[in-house]
């Protein structure tokens, strides 16, 4: 089956029934080599931490609180970074990964509604992702469909800390309890501390990792329980990260100030109150 045609690249009956069912996908060869590389002096742009200063908490560790020093990042974090430089909007992967998120959200048509860039620094071992869903972050809306795509910069497996899930877990009646990975008891529920929420696994979870090659995607159902691990090898993990979701989920969220920026200031206790 011929997957690309110019910008648009076709799913079948059975990936998108997966998604619904077991809550991800795993698709090879989205984006050429000449179109990653063009992605790549963008992120190699936020990742070294040349918009900090502007970005303030939207560039950050993901493994740490913030407020650690640029040189002992382990997992490097930019969000949403086309504000910060409009020009990186409609790049190639926001044109090609709509495709995708239009054939599994039909009839409606998803619209962007965040990204990041994500980075595992070599041989940092604690760079890992914590267990969790992704709806344990965000305020409760009437439609909680996403779909949140995941695009290797580099090559992505179990040793340099690929993206993990269990299967099915999207289908669970209700979002499991999230907690803070607060580094200070005082601030717990806060994110005045850190970003990061950590759930516990149950005896029953079937974890499965996701190893993808450069230009290869993942995608995940925002109730679907995953993480991923630490980087143990000698080289960099790069993902660009790129959620999709109905546009009126989208409009409430903003309504209430919620823009999936650390910057927001939506009380974090408020948000996980409510689940």
């Amino acid at each position: 089956m011929k997957r690309r045609t110019g910008e648009n690249y076709l799913i079948t009956e059975q990936e998108s029934q997966q998604f619904a069912d077991q809550g991800y996908l795993v698709l090879p060869d989205v984006l050429t080599e000449e179109e990653c590389s063009s992605l790549d002096p963008w992120f190699d742009h936020f990742i070294s931490g040349a918009e900090s200063q502007i970005m303030k908490k939207d560039f950050c560790d993901m493994s740490q609180p913030y407020g650690t020093p640029i040189e002992e990042f382990q997992l490097v974090n930019a969000i949403n970074p086309s504000l910060y430089k409009p020009d990186l909007n409609n790049n190639i992967f926001h044109r090609a990964s709509q495709s995708i998120a239009k054939q599994l959200y039909t009839p409606r048509t998803p619209e962007i509604d965040y990204e990041q860039f994500l980075a595992k620094k070599p041989t940092k071992e604690k760079a890992e992702f914590a267990m969790h869903q992704d709806l344990g972050y965000w305020p409760i809306t009437k439609n909680t469909w996403t779909a949140t795509f995941s695009l290797a910069l580099t090559d992505s497996d179990i040793i340099n800390g690929c993206l993990y899930v269990i299967p099915g877990s999207n289908k669970e009646n209700e979002l499991r309890k999230h907690v803070p990975a607060s580094y200070d008891s005082n601030q717990a529920g806060s994110r005045d501390d850190s970003h990061t929420l950590v759930i516990e696994a149950l005896p029953t979870d079937n974890i499965i990792h996701l190893p993808v090659k450069r230009g290869s995607v993942t995608i995940h159902d925002g109730r679907i329980v995953h993480g991923s691990g630490g980087n143990n090898s000698d080289i960099w993990r790069k993902t660009y990260v790129v959620a999709y979701r109905d546009p009126n989920t989208i409009e409430y969220e903003r309504s209430i100030g919620f823009t999936h920026s650390h910057n927001d200031t939506l009380e974090w206790k408020n948000v996980l109150n409510k689940h």
